[in-house]
Parts: C-alpha cells; sequence; structure tokens
C-alpha cells in the first residue's frame, strides 16, 4: 500500500499529458491495469534474477520531466469535459510509447555492457543527493497545479500527514477470536503507520462522497464522485482483463521526447544504483557486487520495456517507500516482494478495481503525490549521513550541481535554443529542461575530477566492505540458487559475462566443507 502514490498517480498524469477530454477516466482504467500487471511482473523479476533483495518495483518519477516537458510543448486545446477526436490523444500516447520502447533499451545495454557496475564506482551519495533533489523540485509545478483544484487536496494532504507522522507509530488494538485460548484476544498493530496512504484515501474519498449526495459540491466539482463519465466507466468495464501490447496501435517516435526519456534512463540507473545499496545497508547485506548492480539495471530494463508495451508511459524503478519500510518492519525477504508482485498482477488484471482507482476525484491525487515526492525527497537526504560534511569540497560540489540545476533550465525555459534547425532545437531544449539531468552530471563530473577527499569521505562504503571480506560469498544474497551456480561452475565462459558472478572453486570447496 505504500507504493500506491505512484502507482496510482502516475496513470492521472499521462492522461492529462494525452489530451483525451471526456475520455481521460478511461484512458486511466486502461493504464491502472496496465500499470499494476508491468510492475508486478518487473517485482518478480528482479527479486528472482536481477538484484535478488527485497525490491518493489512502480513507475519511476524520473520520467515525469520528458512527460511533462512534452505536455507544455504540446498544449491542449481541449478541456475534460469535450469530447476529443481518439486519433488525436491516440496519435500522442503512441508517439509518448514508441519513444520510451526505444529509450528503455539504453537500461539493457548499459547493464549487459557491465557499463551500470563501472558507474557504480563513480556515482555516489554527493551525485545523488542534488540528483533526487532536483527531481522532487521538476514535480513541484504538477503539484501545485493539482493541489490547485479544490481544498479538499489539501484536506487529503494534512490527513496523510497526520497517518503517516504523527500517528505512524500509534498501536490500534484489534479484536479477534483466539481458537487456542477459546475467547476475544486484542493484539495492538500500527496500522497508521502500515497502510497510511490507503486509510487517508478511503476517509477523504468518503468525505467527498458524503460531499457529493448532499449536493455540498456543485454539480462537476473537482471533488464530486458522480461524474457521468466515472459512473459509466465503472458500469461497463469488464470484471476480468489482461492488459494488451501495443494498445494504441503502431507507436512513432518524437525526438525530442526519445532523447528526453533516454536521458531519465541514465537519471534512473544513478538513482537505482544509490537505492540498491540504501537497501542492501538496510537488508544488513554487503553492498552489491559489480554483476548483480548489471543484471538488476538489464532487469530494470526488461522490467520497462514491458510497461512500454502494455500502454504505461513510464519506466520502472525501484521504489525508495520500500526501502524505508523494509527499516521499520525488519522484513528484508525476497519472497514477501515476490508474493506482493503476485497480488499486484492480480489486482491489474481485476478491470473494477482499476475501474474503482480511476473514479477517485481529480483533487485527491495532489494530496497523494504531495505525500510520495515528499519521502522521495527524504529518503535523497538519509544519503547525507554518508558524507564527510566537514569537508568544503563537498558541500561546495552539492550545494553548485543543486543551484546551477535550477539555473541552466530555467534560462534555457526563458531563452529556448532557437538554431533554425526544428528537430535538434527541440532535443536540446527538451534535454536542457530536464533539471535532474543537468544536476546529476554536474555532480558526478565535479565529484570525480575534483581532489582533496577520500572514497570514504566521499560517501562510499569500500571502508564497510573490508569488515566483510571473510564472508563466503557462496552465502551472499545476491547469489543464485544452487542449481543455477552448478551450471556457472560447469559452464566458465558464462562467467565472462558482466551480468553473471564469477564463481571460484575454492569457494565451491569451501562452500562443501
Amino acid at each position: 500500500m505504500l507504493c500506491m502514490s505512484g502507482l496510482l498517480v502516475y496513470p492521472f498524469l499521462i492522461s492529462n499529458c494525452a489530451c483525451a477530454g471526456a475520455a481521460a477516466v478511461e484512458l486511466r482504467v486502461q493504464l491502472i491495469s496496465a500499470t499494476f500487471v508491468s510492475c508486478g511482473i518487473a517485482t518478480i523479476l528482479q527479486t528472482t534474477f536481477g538484484l535478488r533483495l527485497s525490491v518493489l518495483h512502480g513507475p519511476a518519477m524520473a520520467f515525469l520531466p520528458p512527460l511533462l516537458a512534452y505536455k507544455r510543448q504540446n498544449s491542449c486545446p481541449y478541456t475534460q469535459h469535450d469530447h476529443v477526436p481518439p486519433e488525436f490523444w491516440m496519435g500522442r500516447m503512441r508517439e509518448i510509447q514508441g519513444s520510451l520502447l526505444l529509450a528503455c533499451l539504453v537500461f539493457i545495454l548499459v547493464g549487459f555492457f557491465g557499463i551500470a557496475g563501472a558507474l557504480s564506482r563513480l556515482i555516489g551519495p554527493i551525485t545523488i543527493v542534488p540528483l533526487m533533489l532536483l527531481l522532487t523540485s521538476s514535480i513541484v509545478p504538477t503539484i501545485e497545479e493539482k493541489l490547485s483544484l479544490h481544498w479538499i487536496s489539501l484536506v487529503m494532504l494534512g490527513t496523510v500527514v497526520l497517518m503517516a507522522v504523527y500517528l505512524e507509530n500509534t498501536r490500534v488494538p484489534i479484536w479477534y477470536y483466539s481458537t487456542q485460548k477459546k475467547q476475544m484476544v486484542a493484539t495492538r498493530i500500527r496500522l497508521f503507520g502500515q497502510f497510511p496512504y490507503l486509510l487517508s484515501m478511503l476517509l477523504v474519498w468518503l468525505i467527498c462522497f458524503i460531499m457529493t449526495i448532499t449536493d455540498f459540491e456543485p454539480y462537476n466539482g473537482a471533488a464530486r464522485t458522480d461524474n457521468n463519465v466515472t459512473m459509466m466507466v465503472l458500469r461497463e468495464s469488464p470484471w476480468f482483463q489482461v492488459p494488451m501490447p501495443l494498445p494504441f496501435g503502431t507507436p512513432t517516435v518524437g525526438a525530442g521526447i526519445f532523447f528526453g526519456y533516454v536521458a531519465s534512463c541514465f537519471a534512473s540507473i544513478i538513482e537505482n544504483i544509490g537505492s540498491y545499496d540504501l537497501l542492501a545497508r538496510t537488508s544488513e547485506q554487503k553492498s552489491p557486487p559489480k554483476d548483480a548492480i548489471n543484471r538488476a539495471i538489464v532487469v530494470e530494463g526488461v522490467g520497462s520495456l514491458i510497461a512500454a508495451v502494455t500502454g504505461v508511459s513510464s519506466g520502472v524503478t525501484t521504489y525508495a517507500e520500500n526501502i524505508a519500510l523494509i527499516h521499520i518492519t525488519k522484513v528484508a525477504s525476497r519472497t514477501t516482494m515476490q508474493f506482493a508482485g503476485l497480488v499486484l498482477i492480480l489486482l491489474g488484471l481485476f478491470s473494477k478495481f482499476a475501474a474503482i482507482l480511476a473514479s477517485i476525484p481529480d483533487a485527491l491525487v495532489g494530496g497523494i503525490l504531495t505525500m510520495g515526492i515528499s519521502m522521495i525527497g527524504g529518503v535523497a537526504l538519509s544519503n547525507l549521513q554518508m558524507i564527510d560534511l566537514k569537508l568544503c569540497r563537498n558541500l561546495s560540489i552539492m550545494g553548485l550541481s543543486l543551484l546551477l540545476g535550477l539555473i541552466i533550465p530555467l534560462h534555457f525555459e526563458k531563452h529556448p535554443i532557437d538554431s533554425g534547425n526544428f528537430e535538434l532545437d527541440s532535443i536540446l531544449n527538451m534535454l536542457l529542461n530536464i533539471k535532474m539531468l543537468v544536476g546529476g552530471v554536474i555532480a558526478t563530473f565535479l565529484d570525480n575530477t575534483v581532489g582533496g577527499a577520500s572514497r570514504e569521505q566521499r560517501g562510499f562504503r569500500e571502508h564497510v566492505e573490508k569488515n566483510l571480506e571473510d564472508v563466503d560469498n557462496s552465502t551472499s544474497a545476491y547469489d543464485f540458487p544452487e542449481t543455477v551456480q552448478r551450471i556457472l561452475r560447469a559452464i566458465p565462459i558464462l562467467q565472462k559475462l558482466p551480468i553473471l558472478p564469477s564463481i571460484s572453486q575454492k569457494s565451491h570447496v569451501k562452500h562443501r566443507v
């Protein structure tokens, strides 16, 4: 339920970019269903064949800035109540889908050829902190737009904050019948801390329903739950539906948004490398080896391709909220996430569930999005604990990359490049308007070229890994099952692939002993 914000909010944002008008609700049902199924499949693949830690996948917010830039360059001439010709908004979806499909190959190439593992030695917390903060800042205008729809969005935000922050550790008594004691007994659980988004959504949704039946909210108001289109879609949606590939027709590619998505892929890779290390520390595991990182990025690409094929206009990423939840619950079992992935697939196939979620008033999205993005910002700041903040060098790099990541896109937004070549101008303006790309590139360059700090002072964990050198690699959480390990030992040439581990015979003998 913690990942509900991203799984639910992204289809709402995509339907707005598509400019579908009255067909937006129907499009949301399709996107929500495809999002749940694709993220469930990606989660199972990542926990089984990829990183093999307790990873939960969801839509990557790193892919939102190019989508918003595309929306600004292609303004929508229709309102949400207008009938829009299907060819108009489907044409947009085909262009977005085709550009994402092609861009997601970057994940697979970067991982398969071992580039991701090499990047992991260059990308540390000093790069990750400004990049993720710039990601959150780039979504601020969208959050403001959603919060401005209706005052109920502020109620939604306040309710989420109340449950997720103030009441996080409040234990609520739950009564049940014990077959052993033959009587009713009570147990206290962290109800609000475990289900803040779900409970908040249900509560505020109930408020909107009461406002609707009492006509306190005017007809066609942003907080009403009985809009004609919403009710029609809810009635006509099938109970069970499998998301089909290429639902909008043959994909096309737009140069501007394609290169914007390529930049998002690299930003997502940087973000994921940081998330993998943070997840390993939270799970009390050693840092992921290069082959595990390469393999994880390849699987990210496969999951993103599945999402793109089924119509979701975003790649997938490791959810930071899940890492925070592991820290709270102390549950880091990959089996738990594999089960969660299966639940996501089943919920996505149940179309009525997607239709119910699609009927959530737009005004509620602002509050959910605000809390979800704030969680990303909080996780970004948690990386500061690994950096030596006494060094002026580290502070200067983070501050400079953060500030230039804001200034440069703002300048080119006001003064776009106009060289006379439309395609080139579109590509450059798209890239230079992505804050996280600009700031991430600057931070990576400065952190790896400016001297005056050891890798330990820059936040890398080699000093921690030295204490784990005596740990038997055969017992590593990143290893495949013994059957696969046996195949790798039998065919040594497979171990030359950057995505597969190197297994020594000495390690095998030690394991047998």
